[in-house]
């Protein structure tokens, strides 16, 4: 088997668990402007949802058109205002608007045409006036005029286009109860879609400049602190939408508008190709089971290798894999630790391991706290571990340096001078 066949088997093994866990699950995406201006990048991400529809996900699309109003207005040298990075639309802008978006329109799905056809697919984009508009309004003495706010979603009509197969795209333009036009900030459309839907994932294409400094992963204390860090005004506003939207989304995805095809490895790859804001457990910590023996052993093999942890037979962790906790994302073991009772006061912590590329995150912290948790509803009064290499890190985390002497009886004679490990305790 050649190499590029042996890598399309092996990506389609890791994907297969995830196209079953997103099946029939709503994701809305939003796609900026200036990705749509590329018409390569554009043409890309159609048969990526043109195949995400295929797989059975509904999907919502928002579409900003940003840079190609402000190109509409220089070509015809309208000029144009913004307030706190917010567009103030004149009636003048608005047939310049309703023009642009409609030819950026006719542009999508005239590339979703093409996609379906080479897909063998008939795929069908439906938009309709599912959002009521309202004027945002005048503000601390500005009048934004035909800038609106959403005021009304009619999600059940999304839904019965989902439902239908369909896939659902909404434009900057909205309309009042009185029929006015109103131009929308597709972002937050986005975010407010998202939260309305229910959907299970938010993703957005935004620039370099805006995912600049932004881990793989943040839980929504992170961003919160992300959020007042950043001297980023872009990534700032996008961080602020997340924090109020998060609690109701569970998963939105940040994605580099230059790599189109990073959204399929967002949403079919274990660590995925952007940032992931979650609102539910990333990862989850639970007691080990039979089957997560070879995930232990796949996940301490290097440490053991580099002396870092005593080696362990397959045999023996079979026979204590009830002493184990694990921590699991995606079906992969990225972190373990085991307790083992010694005597009714005392037992031992062991095997404490994080993947590299998980390091960093507090999982070890979180083992350790789960540990010890485990040991006081035992009754244990003292956690003794013996160590090579992360004293320093035990020590810090309330452990103090001891003796071989002072195990208890019953594990000195299991010590190996050989190794020299260090000894540490903590009274619980």
């Amino acid at each position: 088997m050649h190499q590029s066949e042996l890598d399309f088997t092996n990506n389609l093994r890791q994907a297969s668990p995830y196209i079953a866990k997103h099946r029939n699950k709503t994701i809305v995406i939003y796609l900026p402007g200036d990705l749509i201006f590329n018409s390569d990048a554009l043409q890309q991400l159609a048969k990526d949802i043109v195949l995400l529809n295929n797989l059975g996900l509904k999907v919502v699309l928002t579409l900003g058109a940003s840079f190609q109003i402000n190109q509409a207005f220089e070509a015809l040298n309208i000029p144009w205002q913004t307030q706190n990075d917010t567009r103030i639309t004149t009636l003048e802008h608005l047939e310049v608007f309703q023009k642009t978006i409609g030819i950026v329109r006719a542009q999508v799905e005239a590339a979703f045409s093409k996609a379906s056809a080479e897909q063998n697919i008939h795929l069908t984009i439906v938009s309709g006036n599912w959002v009521i508009a309202q004027p945002k309004g005048i503000i601390n003495g500005i009048d934004f005029q035909h800038t609106g706010i959403l005021r009304k979603i009619n999600n059940q009509a999304i839904e019965s286009t989902l439902n239908a197969g369909q896939v659902a795209l909404l434009t900057p333009l909205a309309y009042s109860l009185t029929g006015e036009v109103f131009n929308l900030n597709t972002l937050e459309q986005a975010f407010a879609i998202a939260t309305k839907l229910d959907a299970d994932k938010l993703l957005i294409f935004t620039d370099q400049a805006t995912l600049k400094d932004l881990p793989q992963a943040l839980s929504r204390k992170d961003v919160k602190n992300h959020l007042e860090s950043s001297q980023n005004n872009s990534q700032k506003r996008l961080l602020k939408l997340a924090t109020e939207a998060n609690e109701h989304i569970r998963r939105i995805h940040l994605m580099s508008q230059d790599n189109p095809s990073a959204m399929l490895l967002e949403l079919f790859s274990r660590d995925g190709h952007g940032t992931l804001i979650y609102n539910d457990r990333y990862h989850d910590l639970r007691p080990a089971q039979s089957d997560d023996v070879a995930g232990i052993i796949n996940l301490i093999t290097p440490l053991e290798q580099e002396g870092i942890l005593t080696k362990r037979s397959r045999e023996t962790l079979e026979l204590e894999i009830h002493n184990f906790l694990v921590i699991e994302i995606d079906q992969k073991i990225i972190g373990c630790a085991a307790l083992y009772p010694i005597d009714n006061q005392n037992a031992e912590l062991a095997c404490l391991a994080v993947d590299k590329a998980y390091q960093g995150l507090a999982l070890g912290e979180e083992l350790l706290n789960a540990i010890q948790k485990k040991a006081l509803d035992r009754n244990v009064s003292t956690l003794y571990l013996l160590t090579t290499h992360t004293h320093h890190w035990f020590i810090e985390h309330g452990f103090i340096e001891s003796t071989p002497s002072q195990l208890p009886e019953s594990r000195q004679s299991f010590y190996n001078n050989q190794r020299q490990s260090k000894v540490l305790l903590k009274k619980l």
